[in-house]
């Protein structure tokens, strides 16, 4: 049911011949920081949004950073790759019609598992490349806005679905559509030639059971994207208790190797940060649509109890 769906949505949408570019001159050892900025500035709000991320608090740079070839010294090329990726995604999407559907809603929770997988795969000695995990986070949902695209009012009524029959989305999706917002982004990803350890992430953010290569990678991610969901007080105590409460009911998230401790700063962090970090990728001046109503605000995570 896949392809059906794919061809209702036309081709499915590129990445810019920019990002390409750029990704091919970071995976080429003889490339300079210079040429690698050459490429990046030929698209000004692109050079304009990556500079505005790099300088925001998530990175907690000391000193202003005011060049691409500058950033590439300073983050490394894997890091600025995956910086790349969040900062196209917004143009990538920007002539999708999607109406009825919680855009903005959307990119907070993915942006927010992003800061959350993110900040939990630091906590782990094992884990070297971090910013992969911000990636993850931020396409782990991307299927939704293809689907969105093909049948924009399918999210609300999947949803409305969901809680009066007491089924979790993902099986309600399968019955609905014969494909899930999983499948679809998967297949957006291969397309995009996107690693394949994002791709696994992607594919297991429902799972609950985590084995092979990459468990505890695809286990941070599970595990933020549930952890996205919650809404931080202020109050230490409060918050506490709340991140304790959701794990008791999250199965199996000590595959991820975190903390509860952890968990808790990373949550917090990523309440201090989502807005500022959705401003400097330019999704904050994307069309929302006002009229949506607040029950069928983005959430997929549904499971029957």
């Amino acid at each position: 049911m896949l392809e059906p769906l794919l061809k209702q949505a036309g081709q499915l949408p590129s990445l810019p011949e920019v990002y390409i570019r750029v990704t091919e001159l970071l995976e080429t050892e003889s490339a300079t920081g210079i040429k690698i900025g050459e490429a990046v500035q030929s698209d000004p709000a692109l050079t304009a949004r990556i500079l505005k991320l790099i300088n925001s608090a998530y990175y907690g740079l000391q000193n202003p950073v005011t060049s691409i070839p500058q950033a590439v010294t300073l983050l490394g090329r894997q890091q600025l790759k995956q910086v790349l990726v969040g900062s196209v995604l917004a143009s990538v999407f920007k002539d999708f019609d999607i109406t009825a559907f919680p855009l903005r809603d959307f990119w907070q929770h993915c942006i927010k598992t992003a800061i959350i997988g993110r900040q939990l795969a630091m906590q782990n000695a094992r884990i070297i490349d971090h910013e992969v995990f911000f990636t993850a986070g931020l396409l782990h949902d991307i299927g939704w806005l293809v689907i969105a695209k093909v049948n924009p009012g399918s999210y609300g009524q999947i949803i409305e679905l969901a809680k009066a029959e007491n089924k979790d989305v993902i099986e309600v999706e399968t019955d609905k559509l014969g494909v899930t917002h999983i499948d679809v982004g998967v297949a957006l990803l291969e397309k995009w030639g996107i690693p394949g350890l994002i791709t696994q992430c992607v594919r297991k953010h429902h799972d609950i059971d985590h084995i092979g290569s990459f468990e505890i990678e695809t286990s941070i991610v599970y595990l933020a994207n549930k952890l996205s969901r919650l809404e931080l007080s202020g109050e230490e105590e409060e918050e506490e208790k709340l991140i304790a409460d959701t794990l008791s009911t999250i199965p199996n998230w000590e595959k991820s190797k975190c903390t509860a401790e952890q968990i808790t700063i990373a949550c917090r962090l990523s309440e201090e940060q989502w807005l500022e970090v959705m401003e400097s990728l330019g999704m904050v001046d994307l069309d929302i649509d006002d009229s949506i109503d607040e029950t069928f605000l983005f959430n997929t995570d549904l499971e029957r109890p």
